[in-house]
């Protein structure tokens, strides 16, 4: 049994990269004036978001050892995040890049081409050799760990190794320390070999974790070697409970979101009515808010509420991470909308 304080609510563990945003709306890269930088990586807008909210938290994992590297790390430092998990790469690799453009689907854009179906708008990811992904598990940080009351990974991080192999440390030592392991599903394609090889790890990854949250097309590709024609919510929920989790939480986008307990009993949460301006970062936000409501003992149904408002607020921006609320911000949000969340 751990008999470290546990002076952390929670570490996220992962990518931390470079967001480029468009700084204008309904237009294509070829015409966006400017960008705006901020840190991104799913990871990394987690952690910033429960910061936001008022949760002592932490980061670790790999980043450049250039002007990329010093931005992040200095950067989180200045949002009260603890860095000492954090590992600075000395082999050239760069940081993870993602640029964005917005153009709305009842927008024509402002390019001319015969045929426009031909070009893809949205975000320009650059995720190759980069470094968070050379983190080894000598690089993980085991008191960061051991202080920490909840610890959330990335599927991501698992794709490939040496990351891969650093993940699986980190779960070892949450299982010593009895930190709570979460587990954000996180699937991209890029890096995995084929999706039975995706399939196999996650099956191992969600049988050490505690607390499952994704969407439908996340759970598939988790089920893919169990389950392939399973399409029920339920029925997914009830064979990762069965494995050891005690909460799995799927989300359905516009329908909004459902938790499961070991328990047997079901929590729905609807989505607020939003004007989407963009959709990329509010899974992001949702988890925030989520950490939140659940690491202050306010329940999962609030839980759920507060991390609705937190991606219904994000869904209205052009930025990632510095678009998640404050408390007061998102708790505002979700007062005024509490009747619409109530299934």
């Amino acid at each position: 049994m751990s008999r470290t304080e546990k002076t952390i609510d929670i570490t996220t563990v992962g990518r931390a990269g470079i967001d480029l945003n468009t700084t204008i709306l309904n237009t294509t890269f070829e015409h966006v004036p400017a960008f705006e930088k901020s840190i991104g990586g799913s990871p990394a807008n987690i952690i910033q978001g429960t910061a936001r909210l008022g949760l002592k938290s932490a980061f670790i994992g790999k980043i450049s050892g250039d002007g990329m590297g010093e931005y992040i790390l200095n950067e989180f430092a200045k949002q009260g995040i603890e860095t000492s998990g954090v590992c600075i790469d000395r082999t050239g690799a760069r940081n993870c890049l993602a640029l964005t453009e917005i153009v709305s689907s009842e927008s024509s854009g402002t390019y001319q081409a015969e045929n426009a179906n031909e070009f893809h708008h949205g975000t320009y990811l650059y995720r190759e050799r980069t470094a968070d992904m050379l983190i080894t598990p000598e690089d993980i940080n085991e008191d960061v760990i051991a202080k920490s009351r909840a610890v959330l990974l990335s599927g991501t991080a698992f794709s490939t190794n040496p990351s891969r192999d650093a993940m699986f440390q980190v779960m070892e030592y949450a299982k010593k320390h009895e930190t709570k392991i979460v587990l954000d599903i996180d699937y991209r394609p890029t890096g995995w070999k084929d999706l039975e090889e995706a399939s196999t790890c996650y099956q191992k990854i969600c049988s050490m974790t505690d607390i499952i949250i994704g969407n439908r097309e996340e759970f598939d590709v988790v089920e893919y070697t169990t389950m392939p024609d399973n399409k029920d919510d339920a029925k997914s929920a009830k064979a990762f409970l069965e494995m050891g989790a005690e909460l799995v939480i799927v989300k359905d986008g516009a329908k909004g979101s459902d938790a499961y307990l070991a328990d047997g009993s079901v929590l729905g949460c609807a989505a607020i009515p939003t004007k989407i301006v963009k959709t990329f970062g509010s899974g992001d936000a949702y988890a925030a808010g989520v950490m939140y409501g659940m690491l202050t003992d306010q329940g999962i149904l609030y839980a759920m509420q507060l991390g609705s408002a937190c991606a219904s607020i994000v869904l209205t921006k052009i930025n990632c991470a510095p678009a998640i609320p404050t408390l007061e911000v998102a708790e505002a949000h979700r007062m005024a909308h509490l009747q619409e969340m109530m299934k």
